[in-house]
C-alpha cells in the first residue's frame, strides 16, 4: 500500500473540485449573511480549509476565489435585506430578542461611516450585521459595493492563510522551525485566551459589580447599627466619594499582608506535595524544549522591559509629571501602588525562600516566589493605565488597557520561556498584582480627583519606556543572553549504583502537562538511543510514520490498521519523546517511547532514559475517523521488549514504594521495571 492513501472524503474532494468550491462559497456566504451569520463559525471553517490546502487536498487560489465570492454575495444579500425592510428588520428573530445587536450596529456605523463595512468584516458579532445596517441607513450602493469587495479581498486570505501556515508547519523537518512555531502558537493562545477571558468577564461582571458597589455604598451610609457600624464606616470610606479613603486603604493593606502571608505559607506546603509542583516542572521543561536563538533574543528583550530599572524609570517619570501638574492624589496613588507591591514582593520572597528553576541572581532576588517581574509589571504599567483610562473616552480607554495587558502578558511569558520562574511564581505574581491593582483602582475611581491630560501622561510614560527601556535593552542584552542561556541540571550517577538500585530515584510515572500521573514508566535505558534503535529494528520493531500534516490526515481513514498510522506524540514532564518505535501484533501495535532524563552515568557519560511499552488499539468512532487507545496491560508489552533485546544486558527489577496509588482497575502492572544498558566496548 502507498504511504498515503487519502480518506474517502479527500478522494471525493480531489474528484469534485467544483463541489468543494461551492461548499466554500456557501460557508463564506452564510458566515456573512444577516441573521444566519451570527451562528456560523466561519473563522474556524476557513481555518480548516487552509489546513486542507496545506495537505494538498484543495488548491489555494480557487479556495480564495470561492471564499471572496461568498463573502461578497453574503454581504450583498444582507445589504439588500436592510435596504428593503428598513426598520422592520428589528422585528425579525434574533434581533427581536436582542435589540441591542441593532443598536450596537447603528452606533458602529455612525462612528465609522462607510469604513464600517470594511472594519465590520473583521469584528466578530458585527460581521453579519453591518451590511444590513448600511442598507437600512441608506448607504449608496456604489460606496457599499466598493467597500464590500475590498473587505472581502482582505478577509479571505486573513482567515485561510493562517490555516495554510499551520498545516504546513506540521510538516516542517527543521527542529528549530518547529520549536519556533510552537512557541509562537503557545504565546498567541496565551494572549488570545487571556484577552477572551478578560473581555467576557468584563461584559458579564461590569453591570453586576456596579450594582453591587452601589448597594454596598447605600448600605454603608445607612444609619449604623449594632456590631456592623465599624464595617459600614470602612466600606463607606472606600466607596463614598465624600469620605476620605486613606484609613481604609491602610487597614486593607494590612489585611492583605496578613492574608497574603498566610495564603502563600499554605501554598508553599501545597507546592511541596501536590501535583501543582509537577505542573511547574512540566511547563518548565516544555518551554525549555522550545528555546531557539531567535526566540531567546526576543524574550530577553521583553523580560528586560520588566526589569526594576525600567519600571522604576517609567514610574518616576510619570510621578514627576503628575507632581508638576499638581495632580497630588493620582501621584499618591501611584506611589502607594508601586511602593506597597515592591515591599510585599520582597517580604514574601524573604519569608518563603523558594528557589528558582535555575540560579540566576544573588541575594533576595535569588528566590522565585512570587515573580517580581510579573507583580511589578502589572502594578506599575497597570496603574498608569488606570490613571490614564479615567481621563479618556471609551475607545481610548480600551486601547490603553489592551496595550498594557499585552505588554504585561509578554513580560510574564518571557519569564517562563527563559526559565527564570516556575509557572506558580508567575501566576501568583499576576494574581497578587491584580488584586492590589483592583483594590487601589476601585478606591481611586470612586473618589474625585483633579483632571489632568491623559495624553500628556501617556506621552511621558511611553517616552520613558521607549528611551529608557531601549537604552537598558541595548546595554544589558549581551550580558543577559549569557545569564538566561539554557541551563542543564545534570545529575551524575555511577553505573553500578544505577544498576544496583539507584534507578528507583528516577520517575515511576509519566507526568502529563497538567502535572497528573498517567502511565507507569516500565523501562529504563542507559546508553545511546541510536544503539537501541538499531538493535530493535533488527528484532522486528519499526519506525513509525512521521507526524506530518499529510500523514496526520490518515487518522481520518477508518480502514487503516494500527501499523499504518502515524504516532501521536506524548510528553513526559514537559519533554518530547527522544525515541519511539512500534512493533506489530495482530490487530494492534506495541509502542515504545523513551524520554531523556537529567541523570548521566559517570563512566560512560551517557544519559539514562525512562519510558514505557504500551499496547495500542485503534478504535473508529462513528466509523469515519480513528483514535488510539492504550491497553491496560503493561507487563506483556514490557516482556516483548525484553525478548527483543538480544545481546544487551537487561534485567527486571521490582520497585519498592511507588509515589501515587496503583489503580488495578485501570492498569495491570506488577511494579517491575526493565533495566537495560548499552554493552561495554570490548
Amino acid at each position: 500500500m502507498e504511504p498515503f492513501t487519502a480518506h474517502p472524503l479527500l478522494i471525493w474532494i480531489a474528484q469534485h473540485p467544483y463541489w468543494v468550491g461551492i461548499a466554500i462559497f456557501l460557508v463564506s456566504l452564510s458566515e456573512s449573511l444577516a441573521l444566519v451569520g451570527l451562528f456560523i463559525p466561519g473563522a474556524l471553517a476557513m481555518f480548516g480549509i487552509g489546513t486542507l490546502v496545506a495537505a494538498g487536498a484543495v488548491n489555494l487560489w480557487p479556495a480564495l476565489a470561492w471564499a471572496v465570492a461568498g463573502a461578497i454575495a453574503g454581504d450583498a444579500v444582507s445589504y439588500w435585506l436592510g435596504r428593503h425592510y428598513r426598520e422592520q428588520l428589528q422585528t425579525f428573530w434574533p434581533f427581536s430578542r436582542s435589540p441591542q445587536l441593532i443598536d450596537r450596529g447603528v452606533a458602529f456605523f455612525h462612528r465609522h461611516g462607510g469604513k464600517s463595512v470594511v472594519l465590520g468584516r473583521f469584528v466578530g458579532p458585527m460581521r453579519p450585521i453591518i451590511p444590513a445596517i448600511a442598507g437600512m441607513l441608506g448607504m449608496p450602493p456604489v460606496r457599499f459595493y466598493l467597500a464590500n469587495i475590498l473587505s472581502a479581498l482582505g478577509w479571505a486570505p486573513a482567515y485561510i492563510l493562517p490555516g495554510v501556515v499551520f498545516g504546513a508547519s506540521l510538516g516542517l523537518a527543521e527542529a528549530v522551525a518547529t520549536r519556533l512555531a510552537v512557541t509562537v502558537a503557545t504565546l498567541v493562545v496565551a494572549i488570545w485566551g487571556g484577552a477572551w477571558v478578560i473581555s467576557r468577564a468584563v461584559l458579564l461582571l461590569q453591570p453586576r459589580i456596579e450594582r453591587g458597589l452601589s448597594f454596598l455604598q447605600a448600605w454603608s451610609i445607612a444609619a449604623p447599627s449594632g456590631r456592623d457600624r465599624h464595617l459600614r464606616k470602612l466600606v463607606a470610606s472606600l466607596l463614598d466619594p465624600t469620605q476620605p479613603e486613606s484609613r481604609t486603604l491602610l487597614i486593607l493593606a494590612g489585611l492583605l499582608i496578613v492574608a497574603a502571608w498566610g495564603f502563600f505559607g499554605v501554598l508553599e506546603d501545597v507546592l511541596t506535595r501536590d501535583p501543582l509542583v509537577l505542573i511547574d516542572s512540566s511547563t518548565y521543561h516544555f518551554l525549555q524544549s522550545l528555546r531557539t536563538p531567535f526566540g531567546d533574543a526576543i524574550m530577553i528583550a521583553l523580560t528586560e522591559l520588566g526589569d526594576a530599572a525600567v519600571t522604576l524609570l517609567v514610574v518616576s517619570a510619570a510621578l514627576i509629571w503628575l507632581l508638576a501638574q499638581r495632580a497630588w492624589r493620582p501621584a499618591a496613588y501611584l506611589l502607594a501602588a508601586v511602593g506597597f507591591a515592591a515591599a510585599l514582593t520582597v517580604a514574601i520572597k524573604a519569608g518563603l525562600r523558594l528557589p528558582r528553576p535555575t540560579p540566576l541572581y544573588q541575594g533576595i532576588n535569588a528566590f522565585s516566589f512570587p515573580s517580581g517581574h510579573a507583580t511589578m509589571s502589572i502594578v506599575s504599567y497597570g496603574f498608569l493605565a488606570v490613571l490614564a483610562a479615567r481621563e479618556l473616552p471609551a475607545r481610548g480607554r480600551l486601547a490603553v488597557l489592551t496595550a498594557t495587558f499585552l505588554l504585561v502578558i509578554l513580560i510574564a511569558f518571557s519569564r517562563l520561556y527563559l526559565g527564570a520562574h516556575w509557572l506558580s511564581d508567575v501566576l501568583a505574581g499576576l494574581a497578587f498584582g491584580t488584586a492590589w491593582l483592583a483594590l487601589l483602582g476601585i478606591a481611586y475611581l470612586r473618589h474625585p480627583a483633579p483632571a489632568f491630560s491623559a495624553r500628556g501622561l501617556m506621552v511621558v510614560a511611553f517616552s520613558a519606556l521607549l528611551v529608557g527601556g531601549g537604552f537598558h535593552v541595548s546595554t544589558r542584552h549581551a550580558d543577559d543572553t549569557l545569564r538566561y542561556a539554557v541551563h542543564q541540571n545534570i545529575r551524575f550517577m555511577a553505573q553500578q549504583d544505577w544498576w544496583g538500585g539507584a534507578w528507583q530515584t528516577l520517575p515511576a510515572w509519566r507526568i502529563d502537562i497538567e502535572g497528573e500521573y498517567e502511565q507507569p514508566l516500565t523501562v529504563q535505558w542507559a546508553g545511546s538511543p541510536e544503539y537501541l534503535r538499531r538493535s530493535l529494528l533488527g528484532a522486528g520493531w519499526r519506525e513509525p510514520l512521521p507526524l506530518s500534516g499529510r500523514n496526520f490526515l490518515l487518522w481520518l481513514d477508518p480502514s487503516r490498521s494500527a501499523m499504518e498510522l502515524p504516532l501521536l506524540p506524548r510528553a513526559h514532564d514537559g519533554r518530547h519523546e527522544g525515541l519511539a518505535l512500534i512493533h506489530p501484533v495482530p490487530g494492534q501495535r506495541l509502542v515504545l517511547r523513551l524520554w531523556q532524563t537529567d541523570t548521566v552515568l559517570r563512566e560512560t557519560a551517557q544519559p539514562v532514559w525512562v519510558g514505557m511499552v504500551t499496547r495500542e488499539t485503534v478504535i473508529h468512532p462513528l466509523s469515519w475517523f480513528s483514535l488510539p487507545r492504550d491497553g491496560r496491560d503493561f507487563n506483556q508489552p514490557r516482556q516483548t521488549l525484553l525478548d527483543s533485546l538480544s545481546g544487551v544486558p537487561a534485567r527486571l527489577a521490582r520497585r519498592g514504594e511507588i509515589p501515587g496509588p496503583v489503580d488495578e482497575q485501570t492498569i495491570i502492572w506488577d511494579k517491575q521495571v526493565l533495566l537495560a544498558r548499552e554493552p561495554e566496548m570490548p
